[in-house]
């Protein structure tokens, strides 16, 4: 059986399984020391039962995890997690420092240091760091952290300057990088008014001093702006049986002045009249969410593992290992629990919007959660699954925003200045980029440039065309290296999210692909028979004929410049012609360009002018979509008119 330790080193790994992790990296992240790092990592490997992944062990590099079989995996790590509780206390050095802010902040407790101790199941010297580390946090906020001779720890300031920490630490992400944000990539709601309902509901939360995580604030939140986008529509509660609220009332009456606060500035901020039933609805919304009615027994621990097993192998994501979406759906869930018992369901005004774009989503989520007998007895509306969807494509959305890009990262040489290089890159962009190999400006080739999404170079590549976009840098990488860096980043981005319109897709095809410059052969020819033909093609000038022959063999000196034994980007080493050309030869036979590559059925000849335009390095990128996409690959090899081929590349962009 794993330890919890043992687990946490291993999700560790897993979540940074593209690269080796020093001991000492792992122990800060873990909360103990590297000896005691390398003896659980060898408890590990000696255990049986684990086909599905192994940890490679490396000299001066340290460990990296190998998975065999994904599936097996997740089947493998969450079978020890028989609590669903200790899924959500995940207390890497990130997590424990907001456990412990949570509980000084929004909880306002109080916190005994040697009690910590044992709940994060760390040593007094980790703690006493991670202490350090919150002061440095507090103090341009006038606030100190404070340690008592009782070792109590407390946050000492004032209730403003609190309320600004809150804000910016716990929910700056809702404008960022979260949930909110997630939901905003969806196009789902205006969240135009998130910031004013965070605000009130955080002034009437310091001031009742309610207990509740961020994740129920995010969720708060989230159900407020979707009912107040419900009511401005005019869509009111009328008909259904309420709960007796007025023993709810009794038993609750600070939660119901709470709840009174919260609805009365709501109808002020955003001038709104809510009808009665609105407001009970509302109170047991707050109710719902901030005091937990009853013992949970709807729904199992294992059962939920098994759901979330499921659904990630089915999504291709694991949701195990997403944070956000774990905390935020076990907080749906509980509520979701609360309102089943009180007979009380959500209205969603997303409901037909989700059902209607996001079926495959919906139907899943229904058929994972009858699969597994979770809420089997109960008659969830469309409305309630339509909620739980709108985690699941959240959870997708900020899959697709934390996919690390893959770089390439060339030297002069290789050696030294490109490992130096690539430590300064790992150092600056860690999080964002996936260093796939270090290699020299001579070893530029199609077998280097397999699944990568941009290339860091300190040689000059201009007129070495290639179908990946590249930055040049010093191999200091110094503010202007980085500047450059972070274009490239969000250029990867924005091409892989082809966001670009008809009007700019037709001026683009219509300026680098013309009739005159396109082919399709259903004739068996010679390579070199082939190329001849493209020369004659791009111009009348001899001289200029003979240098493209020279050029483009000098460039496949260099390397192969073919791609999944189909795709040919033949081109010159050095730009021949003022303008840009591009010449397309689709052959309905097999291509025989050298020993490795016999089968080659699509050659795109470039011809780069001296001066690039913008436009240039965009289309570059849309030819690394080419040979990433064997779908793309296979319409274009079928197309049968230049008209075919035009569709198939504004569809592309």
């Amino acid at each position: 059986m794993l330890s919890d330790r043992e687990i946490k080193i291993i999700k560790f790994l897993y979540s940074n399984r593209h690269r080796f992790c020093t001991s000492q990296e792992i122990g800060e992240n873990v909360g103990v020391s590297e000896k005691t790092i390398r003896t659980s990592i060898n408890n590990i490997i000696e255990k049986p039962n684990h086909n599905s992944f192994k940890i490679i062990s490396k000299k001066g590099s340290g460990f990296k995890i190998s998975i065999i079989n994904n599936d097996d995996y997740i089947d493998f790590i969450y079978n020890y997690k028989n609590a669903i509780s200790n899924i959500n206390q995940i207390y890497d050095k990130e997590g424990r420092e907001k456990f412990i802010l949570e509980n000084l902040l929004l909880k306002n407790n109080n916190l005994d240091f040697y009690k910590v101790l044992d709940i994060l199941y760390i040593s007094e010297s980790t703690l006493n760091r991670d202490i350090y580390n919150i002061r440095d946090k507090l103090k341009d906020y006038g606030l100190y952290i404070d340690k008592n001779q009782d070792s109590i720890i407390s946050v000492v300031g004032k209730e403003v300057n609190k309320r600004h920490f809150i804000l910016d630490y716990f929910f700056s992400d809702l404008y960022s990088n979260n949930f909110i944000k997630d939901l905003n990539e969806l196009e789902l709601f205006n969240r135009s008014s998130i910031s004013q309902i965070l605000i009130i509901l955080l002034d009437e939360i310091r001031e009742f001093k309610i207990s509740v995580n961020d994740y129920t604030i995010q969720n708060l939140v989230i159900h407020l702006a979707l009912l107040i986008e419900r009511v401005e529509d005019n869509c009111i509660i009328k008909d259904y049986e309420n709960p007796d609220v007025s023993l709810i009332k009794k038993d609750n009456p600070k939660i119901y002045r709470f709840a009174s606060n919260i609805i009365n500035r709501i109808s002020k901020s955003f001038d709104i009249s809510l009808p009665e039933n609105e407001q009970e609805y509302i109170y047991l919304q707050l109710i719902s969410k901030t005091k937990s009615q009853y013992n949970s027994v709807l729904i199992t621990n294992k059962k939920i593992i098994q759901l979330l097993s499921y659904l990630s192998k089915k999504l291709g994501i694991n949701l195990l290992d997403d944070k956000v979406f774990i905390n935020n759906f076990m907080e749906h869930l509980s509520s979701l629990e609360n309102r089943i018992y009180s007979g009380l369901f959500v209205t969603n005004p997303l409901t037909k919007k989700i059902t209607n774009q996001y079926k495959y989503y919906y139907n899943l989520v229904v058929e994972s959660f009858r699969k597994f007998s979770i809420f089997e007895n109960d008659s969830l509306t469309e409305d309630e699954w339509s909620y739980i969807v709108i985690y699941i494509l959240s959870a997708i959305e900020r899959k697709k925003s934390n996919i690390k890009r893959n770089v390439l990262v060339v030297c002069a040489s290789g050696l030294s200045t490109g490992l130096m290089l690539k430590s300064r890159i790992e150092n600056e962009y860690g999080n964002n980029i996936n260093i796939k190999e270090v290699i020299g400006y001579y070893e530029i080739g199609s077998q280097n440039l397999n699944n990568i999404d941009f290339i860091i170079s300190t040689v000059d590549l201009d007129y070495l065309v290639i179908p990946v976009p590249y930055v040049k840098v010093s191999i200091f990488l110094d503010e202007n290296d980085c500047k450059i860096i972070d274009e490239k980043l969000k250029l990867s981005e924005d091409i892989q999210k082809s966001t670009k319109s008809n009007t700019y897709s037709n001026k683009l095809i219509d300026k680098y692909f013309l009739f005159d410059r396109f082919c399709i052969s259903n004739e068996s020819k010679k390579k070199e028979q082939i190329l001849d033909f493209i020369y004659h093609s791009l111009t009348n000038n001899k001289k200029d004929i003979e240098k493209y022959r020279s050029e483009t063999i000098l460039r496949e000196s260099f390397g192969s410049v073919v791609f999944n034994n189909l795709v040919a980007l033949p081109h010159p080493v050095n730009p021949i012609e003022k303008e840009t050309k591009i010449f397309i030869y689709i052959s309905k036979k097999d291509i025989f360009w050298d020993e490795n590559n016999t089968k080659v059925r699509i050659i795109i000849y470039i011809s780069p002018s001296s001066k690039p335009a913008p436009s240039y390095e965009y289309l570059l990128g849309l030819f690394t979509k080419i040979i990433k996409d064997e779908d793309i690959l296979t319409s274009l090899i079928n197309v049968k008119s230049f008209d075919d081929f035009k569709n198939v590349m504004i569809n592309l962009i």
